[in-house]
């Protein structure tokens, strides 16, 4: 797989057939982790509509919309892997309250280790006043965020998914934020891509979307062809990948 997310890879079939699946789990993370922040702080501080409205001749504050700090407030992390733990990482410079992170494979040990608080996805959706999402695909992450959990969230809370557009049911987000039931959402990842261009998605000016492109800088694409090609001639070679994913 040339990335990381194999839940387009039917892996047992390829196993039955004697298939190797192999990806590249270890590249992009410190680009997807800069994206992320990048959307939450464009959110935050309203940073298209600022430059929309200066291009249109318009200055000051007037009439205009809230903008937040980070100081102070309470980031909320789901899913702790690679890309997850180098997000926190780059977002503990700012000096956040506190680091709420949903994971199942999280213990308290090594929560307390990374500076984090380990919670439920009910605790999280409530006191959180900033969400990014870093889980996996799996029929269990399957519209993770819902209805049901965007109800729960604060009215200045900001969703931001750069994992999967799955995690989220995007019918009930919409109308989350057309309601102005939360402040805002920073999403690269659609649950159908590319994005319609007719999404009310795209109509709001409390969300910013990018086109699946948080893991795509320069040094990322060398590091993925290089890594992606080492795995090939590993199984030219006879041997297992190093990222087997279906052994």
């Amino acid at each position: 797989r040339y990335g990381v997310g194999v839940d387009n890879i039917d892996s047992q079939a390829a196993k039955e057939k004697g298939i190797y699946v192999a990806n590249v789990p270890d590249y992009g993370s410190e680009d997807v982790a800069e994206h992320a922040l990048a959307l939450l702080l464009a959110a935050t501080r309203r940073i298209a509509t600022r430059n929309r409205d200066v291009r249109d001749g318009q200055w000051g504050i007037g009439q205009r919309e809230p903008m937040f700090r980070l100081a102070g407030k309470i980031l909320g992390v789901v899913g702790f892997g690679r890309i997850s733990r180098c997000f926190v990482q780059k977002a503990s410079g700012f000096g956040f309250k506190r680091i709420l992170v949903v994971d199942p494979l999280l213990t308290d040990e090594q929560a307390s280790q990374a500076g984090v608080t380990r919670v439920n996805l009910d605790t999280l959706c409530r006191e959180a006043d900033f969400i990014s999402l870093h889980a996996p695909l799996t029929p269990d992450t399957h519209h993770l965020i819902g209805e049901a959990e965007l109800a729960k969230m604060k009215p200045s809370a900001v969703l931001v998914n750069t994992s999967r557009g799955g995690l989220i049911d995007e019918q009930a987000l919409i109308n989350a934020l057309l309601q102005k039931r939360i402040f805002a959402a920073g999403l690269d990842v659609f649950e159908s891509e590319p994005l319609s261009a007719k999404s009310p998605l795209l109509q709001m000016d409390n969300t910013l979307c990018t086109d699946h492109t948080a893991w795509f800088t320069e040094e990322s694409v060398v590091e993925l062809q290089s890594k992606a090609a080492h795995e090939v001639r590993r199984a030219f070679e006879g041997e297992h990948p190093l990222n087997w994913v279906n052994p």
